[in-house]
């Protein structure tokens, strides 16, 4: 059926809906970074440049990535519903906050393979603490790396000794980088409410530890507290989990929403098999220190993110905006 056409049209209502689902994506620090516009047949993704981090991420690419991630979401949401999303990704280059333009068609039910993929769309959430001891399969493993794979990007595993290593060498210097920059500090401050705020975006104190742990052959947390006081206690020492980086072909826009999308594919294969991740976007965030990263991988393409993946006891969610505060209808 031609995008746009019919027999059941999308109601309002529904179309809401899939935006609710779309806006479950993560975004770094939770600053849900996307605008949408629906027409009664078309739905618009813009980047809110508004939301943006401007120390930590000058060129907007993850902010792109993350309004990838709630492209990918849209289109699990819809197809949940019995619908088809054609998706023209920058579909106008004097508008480079508009990401992509989703038209939308009657299609058939979804099978249980898409349903089982929005059940675990619904339940995926960034893990932010320790993982268990239990390693997970390379069965799992290559499941994720196909995940990625469709969506155009690459899942490259670090399972080297030598070069696990140095990948978490360069992680804890990109820590230190991002803790030591006053500026960075500054804006994760403002991306971290006190206790018992009320706002709908940012990493609540229940998402982070007040002082975080890690072991000698882990990846370097996020210090998301940074002496305040307002995150839990943790005790247990994260075990290592699978650490992974994300990689796209070149470094351009359109490759950021590639990316976005391939990375919520990735986390969903992962949720679907009862399986945790932890985002480590620090490393992709020191220009020099994700040079030394792409040199160490002996890729051709560019690191977007790294990851951690393992398994962990149900965490908490951080809030999400209204959907009235995300899109705009006709």
């Amino acid at each position: 059926m031609t995008p746009g056409k019919f027999a059941i049209p999308l109601s309002t209502q529904d179309a809401k809906w899939a935006v609710g689902q779309a806006c479950l994506a993560p975004s770094v620090h939770n600053t849900q970074p996307w605008h949408f516009r629906w027409d009664g047949s078309t739905y618009e993704l813009y980047a809110d440049t508004s939301r943006g981090l401007t120390e930590s991420d000058p060129d907007g690419r993850e902010l792109v990535l993350s309004c990838g991630a709630a492209l990918f979401n849209l289109r699990i949401a819809l197809r949940k519903l019995g619908y088809d999303a054609s998706v023209d990704v920058l579909p106008d280059s004097s508008n480079p906050r508009l990401l992509a333009r989703v038209s939308v068609a009657e299609s058939t039910p979804a099978d249980p393979a898409e349903r089982r993929t929005f059940a675990a769309m619904s339940r995926r959430h960034t893990h932010r603490g320790a993982f268990d001891d239990t390693v997970l399969t390379p069965k799992i493993a290559v499941f994720m790396q196909r995940a990625a794979e469709d969506e155009g990007a690459e899942l490259i595993f670090v399972a080297d000794p030598g070069q696990r290593r140095r990948v978490l060498s360069l992680a804890r210097a990109a820590e230190r980088t991002v803790a030591n920059d006053p500026d960075v500090q500054a804006e994760l401050a403002e991306w971290t409410p006190p206790p018992n705020s009320r706002r709908k975006d940012g990493v609540p104190v229940t998402a982070y530890a007040a002082e975080p742990l890690v072991g000698v052959d882990d990846l370097a947390p996020r210090d998301f507290d940074a002496g305040r006081g307002y995150g839990v206690a943790e005790t247990t020492v994260n075990t290592p989990g699978l650490v992974a980086v994300l990689v796209t072909e070149t470094d351009l826009m359109h490759d950021w929403v590639t990316a976005g999308q391939a990375l919520e594919r990735v986390l969903i294969c992962a949720a679907e098999h009862d399986v945790y991740a932890t985002l480590h976007s620090q490393i992709t965030e020191v220009p020099n220190l994700r040079s030394e990263l792409r040199r160490e991988l002996c890729v051709s393409g560019h690191p977007q993110i790294l990851l951690r993946f393992g398994y962990a006891e149900d965490g908490h969610h951080t809030p999400r905006r209204p959907v009235e505060d995300v899109l705009e209808l006709p």
